[in-house]
């Protein structure tokens, strides 16, 4: 073989082989933060992953409770599948219920791909938590002969599940800003409270430690960043001293949905919001804004830390949330609901092949991440995945019409407040397990205001919908792919 062709044959696979390289992936996960607005106060993040990658406008979380969300995440699976519907075990949720998942979870099927992997901060909900009243159920269950579930008896604060290289882990009490454990590979570290405690500025640094200890390496590596914030302790979220004055002039947004007039056809129907309770919901909310300033420091710390170990152009960085949050929204405070302000979170993704400073109005969810990721990753995944890759998005390919919804499931719920849903582009349908039914035109109604369930004008709508929950709600791998 004459000289010259064999030097184009080896860039030609060297080409090859770099194109098909499987690049760094950074998970940056927050807690409860929503996507009607709060990106607008994180200039970092904007500049650093939405102007150099895409920001969905439609993303939405299969089911709005931490917990339930993250296990979707890690598995792959919608809510009904994974069977984790609750952050509480007694009701089959938080990570007791996970626990026998981690063996075959998405950090194990990326270890088996190649890579390094490493988690930081927030896990699932009650890991390492302790618990004494759960050894009480268990004997008064033995005493008459039932079985009353309850926590599981002395969580190991030390536990590390597998697939994780580098643990790096909140555990005993829930997340905290101060006053912490963390687990960091099998060792208790403690934290209290001074401003360098601060846990999203702790997270922060050990996550940009780690990146930075892989320059020269050529092993890809997978980096979960996981905040307390924006999740409330005791009253709200908790910022970082020099943010604690932020934001003052900022006011409760109060779109036309704000403390809605009439709720009578509606399902949930709460106590109007005046007086003081506004008052303090204006002060969660701009405690909200002052806490995401520790995370904007974060995005552009982890980008720093990126490029200084010359990483940054083979790392694929996606930010988002484990589910919305409502700020007096149809007179609701919280998660947990089927409206737009619980189930829409934020997503950004910037990296190698992804076009810079776009735009994606297709509908996205959080089950789909985990099969991007595993896509980008070239991992088998050894579960079933009820997401497709986002992959082809990155080229506008066509998507799918609609996505399943569902509620939160605990024991002390009323019917009205249980519900499955599916979303489509302009449209939302919800059935409670009260059997009331919502029906939304997002186009004409996109605050959700008037419920058109007996609306004839939408019978034909309301058919297929209709039908489609019905299907979604059991639906398992490409059955919840709707065209």
């Amino acid at each position: 073989m004459p000289l010259r062709l064999f030097a184009a044959l080896i860039l030609l696979l060297a080409s090859a082989t770099a194109s098909e390289a499987a690049p760094n992936i950074v998970v940056i996960m927050t807690d409860d933060q929503d996507d009607t607005g709060s990106i607008a106060y994180m200039p970092k993040l904007r500049a650093l992953v939405g102007e150099q990658g895409l920001t969905f406008k439609n993303s939405f979380v299969d089911l709005p409770l931490c917990a339930p969300s993250r296990a979707s995440f890690f598995t792959g699976q919608a809510a009904h599948n994974t069977g984790i519907k609750a952050n509480n075990p007694l009701d089959d949720g938080g990570w007791e219920s996970f626990k026998d998942k981690e063996a075959n979870a998405l950090p194990v099927w990326l270890k088996q791909a190649g890579y390094t992997t490493a988690l930081f901060g927030k896990y699932i909900n009650r890991y390492g938590q302790q618990s004494t009243w759960g050894a009480w159920l268990a004997w008064a269950g033995n005493l008459i002969n039932v079985e009353l579930k309850g926590p599981t008896v002395g969580n190991p604060r030390d536990w590390v599940p597998p697939g994780w290289d580098l643990w790096f882990a909140f555990t005993g009490s829930r997340a905290r800003y101060f006053d912490y454990a963390v687990n960091e590979n099998g060792t208790i570290l403690y934290f209290d409270h001074s401003p360098s405690d601060y846990s999203t500025d702790v997270v922060k640094d050990r996550a940009v430690r780690f990146i930075r200890d892989q320059a020269g390496k050529s092993t890809p590596f997978f980096a979960y960043i996981a905040t307390k914030a924006v999740h409330s302790q005791g009253a709200r979220a908790i910022p970082a001293p020099q943010y604690a004055n932020a934001f003052e002039e900022v006011g409760l947004p109060m779109g036309p949905n704000f403390n809605e007039k009439d709720v009578t056809r509606k399902a949930l129907k709460a106590n109007p919001i005046h007086g003081e309770s506004q008052t303090q919901l204006t002060k969660d909310y701009r405690a909200m804004l002052q806490a995401l300033q520790s995370v904007d420091d974060l995005v552009a710390a982890v980008v720093e830390a990126l490029k200084e170990a010359g990483k940054l152009d083979d790392t694929v960085i996606i930010y988002t949330s484990d589910n919305g949050y409502m700020f007096g929204e149809h007179r609701l405070i919280g998660k947990s609901a089927a409206y737009e302000e619980s189930i829409k979170v934020p997503l950004l993704i910037s990296g190698p092949g992804i076009p810079k400073n776009e735009i994606r109005n297709q509908l996205v969810t959080n089950l789909d991440l985990t099969a991007t990721i595993v896509d980008l990753a070239h991992a088998r995944p050894g579960t079933i995945l009820d997401g497709r890759s986002l992959v082809p998005l990155f080229a506008k390919a066509p998507w799918r019409s609609a996505i399943l919804l569902q509620s939160p499931i605990n024991r002390f719920q009323l019917p009205h407040n249980r519900f499955t849903a599916v979303r489509t582009v302009t449209r939302k349908y919800v059935k409670y397990d009260s059997g009331f039914e919502e029906l939304f035109d997002l186009e004409a109604d996109p605050y959700e205001l008037s419920n058109e369930i007996a609306n004839p004008s939408y019978a034909g709508d309301l058919a297929a919908l209709r039908e489609m929950d019905d299907k979604l709600k059991t639906c398992a791998g490409a059955s919840c792919f709707v065209p």
